[in-house]
């Protein structure tokens, strides 16, 4: 009992991480590149990030000890790769706690403001905050059981939607193709897909039944990720079709009533949440192990950078998760990648043939060099 605890426990800890705001940003591309084309990024890229994260459980598993990324990549290809793994990684963080600040703070807003409509503007980017710091700072026991919670809810929430809106879905809505828009969906679903950097703590919180079970709770949780972002798809987009806004719900209360407004509110809130609060941890672990920072010092980095970079004026929500997909989570599947290839074979282990490492190496490299192209 003890054992299928853990591994239910450490299942939602990694579904919550992955299955944040960038979910409803995946209607969107979906339907601004044609569903089936953006259902055919979601299959490729849903078995890259399979694969990139088994690979990292691999090296988790074999390092004997904890480290955030960075440090693994110092130990396996060493200090120039170390040192561009800790610059990427803090900009992945941040931003993704920047991009969880807008969209929760939108939705909390929205929440808010049904309860209590005179509620000041800002007052649910400002509530979303200091909830989600507040839970980090007391600690990881409380901050798992808080975490837990959140996402039983946020799975059941996802599935009764979905269930809602089906029967108002078009046919016509979910079909469309386009080969020039195979890389819309990219940004979106990479950073969407990502939770490596949450497989450590999945580890310690697995103790001793880790190397049995981390591999089979990291490929369940993942391919569940996948699956309810395809349920969310369809659902959002087969209801609004090319009308599809970024949040995925102001298309839907326009289509079909107000009332999916308040129940997409609360789903966005749970979805934000669920990812500030692992990943804002792990944020502070980075900063504590890898970069040397005091434990304040680190806190002080962890709550302000992406509270600052919202104050400044970066609010768009889908640069943002398109940036930090391809650049931050790209160059994190590349160093996983080449870590791997060093590794010994261990039994159980993942073998990746050299020609499938290069291949995945080159698309996420495709992704930043085309990302680069389309500042220029």
């Amino acid at each position: 009992m003890k054992r299928f605890g853990l591994e239910l426990e450490s299942f939602f800890l990694l579904v919550g991480t992955i299955v944040g705001v960038g979910m409803f940003g995946i209607p969107f591309v979906f339907a601004k590149a044609g569903f089936l084309t953006g259902l055919l990024d979601l299959v490729i890229l849903t078995a890259a990030v399979v694969i990139v994260h088994l690979a990292y459980t691999d090296v988790v598993l074999e390092a004997g000890t904890t480290h955030r990324l960075p440090g693994y990549v110092r130990s396996y290809l060493g200090r120039g790769a170390g040192f561009l793994s800790l610059a990427s990684y803090v900009f992945g963080l941040s931003g993704s706690l920047l991009a969880y600040i807008v969209l929760g703070g939108f939705f909390l807003q929205s929440l808010l403001t049904w309860m209590l409509p005179n509620v000041p503007a800002l007052a649910g980017v400002f509530a979303f905050y200091v909830l989600g710091v507040g839970i980090m700072l007391r600690g990881v026991r409380f901050e798992g059981v808080a975490n837990g919670i959140l996402t039983v809810l946020l799975i059941g929430a996802i599935i009764f939607l979905g269930v809602l809106l089906l029967p108002h879905a078009t046919g016509s809505f979910l079909t469309g193709f386009q080969a020039t828009g195979l890389f819309v969906p990219y940004g979106v679903l990479l950073f969407s897909l990502a939770g490596a950097a949450i497989i450590p703590d999945m580890q310690i919180l697995l103790g001793r039944e880790r190397r049995g079970l981390l591999r089979r709770v990291v490929l369940l949780g993942t391919i569940t990720s996948a699956v309810l972002y395809f349920l969310f798809a369809i659902a959002v987009v087969g209801v609004t079709g090319t009308s599809t806004t970024p949040d995925a719900f102001l298309g839907i209360a326009k289509a079909i009533g107000s009332g999916y407004l308040l129940a997409g509110a609360l789903i966005g809130f749970l979805a934000a949440m669920t990812s500030f609060i692992p990943l804002g941890t792990v944020f502070h672990g980075v900063l504590k192990q890898d970069a040397g920072l005091p434990t304040k010092a680190a806190w002080l980095v962890v709550v302000g950078v992406p509270l600052l970079l919202w104050a400044i004026g970066f609010q768009d929500f889908i640069q943002i998760v398109s940036i930090i997909g391809v650049f931050g989570v790209g160059l994190d599947c590349i160093f996983i990648l080449a870590m791997h290839q060093r590794l010994p074979r261990a039994d159980g282990g993942l073998s990746i043939p050299r020609p499938i490492s290069g291949i995945l190496a080159l698309m996420f490299v495709g992704g930043i060099v085309i990302e680069i192209t389309r500042f220029l």
